[in-house]
């Protein structure tokens, strides 16, 4: 695989999470939307997404996914435009990857052991994120 098909798969997922996110943000503050989530035993996105820790400093956790996404997006986007060797994209780019998957650790930890149940709709995100952070140490 090439850096430019890296960035593009990169840019790819970020919209994809920007979508999924936006639409978590929606029903946070919606509640006339549907949330489509199996629900009933350990997956419960309903459960994860009413939980006390679904909201952080008076915002939808969702609603930072929105912002990483939307800055993961521009990062991939300028790479797939830059000419090769720029190293300060590069820092920039693994610092955003590193610093969400960090995250994406943490809210893991969340689901699992604090709330006690999985939200599909933010492990597919989670999912994004770590895949991106993985293409970015392979192929950068």
């Amino acid at each position: 695989m090439t850096a430019r098909t890296s960035r593009g798969l990169r840019l790819a997922f970020a919209v994809a999470g920007l979508l999924i996110s936006g639409y978590l943000v929606l029903l946070h503050y919606d509640s006339s939307i549907p949330l489509y989530c199996a629900g009933g035993g350990i997956i419960d996105c309903a459960g994860v997404l009413t939980s006390p820790q679904s909201v952080w400093f008076h915002l939808p956790v969702a609603a930072y996914g929105v912002l990483w996404f939307v800055v993961a997006g521009a990062l991939a986007a300028a790479g797939l435009r830059a000419p090769e060797g720029r190293p300060g994209l590069r820092t920039a780019t693994m610092a955003w990857l590193v610093a969400g998957a960090a995250t994406v650790v943490f809210l893991v930890y969340d689901e699992l052991v604090v709330i006690g149940r999985i939200c599909m709709w933010c492990s597919i995100v989670h999912v994004l994120v770590l895949t991106s952070l993985i293409l970015a140490i392979l192929v950068e």
